[in-house]
C-alpha cells in the first residue's frame, strides 16, 4: 500500500478514537442535562435551541465540509442526544 495513504488512514484513525471520545463526553453531559430536566419537569425536546446550535454551528464552519454536510452530522448528534434523554427520562442516570 501507498505509504502517503497508509499515513493518512493512520491520522483518521486516530481522529475518530478522539471524535468518539469527544462525542460520549457530550453524552455524558446529555445525561446530566436529563436529570436536570427531569427534576424541573422540562421537556427533553427544545427545536429552538436545536435549531440555533446547528445555525452557529453552520456559521462557524470553515470548511471543507458544506454547510448541509455539518447539518447532517450534528444533527445526527442532536437526534442520538434526544433519544438518550429520553431513555435516561424513564431509568437512573448513567455517568459513566
Amino acid at each position: 500500500m501507498n505509504p502517503v495513504l497508509s499515513q493518512h488512514r493512520s491520522t483518521i484513525d486516530q481522529l475518530d478514537v478522539e471524535l468518539l471520545r469527544l462525542i460520549n463526553e457530550r453524552a455524558r453531559t446529555v445525561a446530566e442535562i436529563a436529570r436536570l430536566k427531569k427534576e424541573q419537569s422540562l421537556p427533553v425536546s427544545d427545536e429552538a435551541r436545536e435549531a440555533a446550535v446547528l445555525h452557529a454551528l453552520v456559521e462557524r464552519n470553515q470548511g471543507p465540509l458544506r454547510p448541509a454536510g455539518v447539518r447532517r452530522i450534528f444533527g445526527a448528534i442532536l437526534a442520538e442526544s434526544r433519544r438518550l434523554q429520553h431513555t435516561l427520562g424513564t431509568e437512573a442516570v448513567c455517568t459513566k
